[in-house]
């Protein structure tokens, strides 16, 4: 019965083995089929538009040959136009105002400010910063 058994678990190996080196055999004697040519057409990238006679062959702008005002593009390449079929202009010379903002941090210790700098054994640093309070704790 030993024998037997043996013997199918040797047969049934074997097959395995000669199944997959079949499909190996098969799968390597396959040549890659050529690119349908419509799928090639439609992956080319199209020519870059001609260049507007206000950019400079360095690629800087002559602001004296812009347009006060150009055409908006969508996101799809084509003109945007409104509901009545106007098409949608974006002014070129918009004067950006100085933001109003907060000013950049100042780096450095400042008015009730203590800093220390530790390294562990490893060689981390680890930087400690203790700060009065500008504001009375809430109560």
């Amino acid at each position: 019965m030993k024998k037997t058994r043996i013997s199918l678990a040797v047969g049934a190996v074997a097959g395995v083995l000669l199944l997959g080196a079949l499909a190996a055999n098969a799968s390597a004697g396959e040549s890659p089929r050529p690119a349908d040519s419509r799928q090639t057409e439609k992956a080319a990238v199209p020519p870059a538009p001609p260049t507007p006679e206000w950019v400079n062959p360095d690629g800087t702008v002559d602001e004296s040959k812009m347009p006060e005002e150009l055409p908006l593009i969508g996101a799809d390449g084509k003109v945007v136009k409104d509901a009545n079929g106007k098409t949608l202009m974006v002014k070129t010379r918009v004067q950006l105002a100085e933001p109003e903002g907060p000013e950049a941090p100042v780096f450095g210790p400042r008015a009730g400010e203590k800093r220390s700098v530790s390294t562990d054994a490893e060689g981390r640093k680890t930087e400690t910063i203790e700060v009065e309070p500008s504001v009375p704790p809430a109560q």
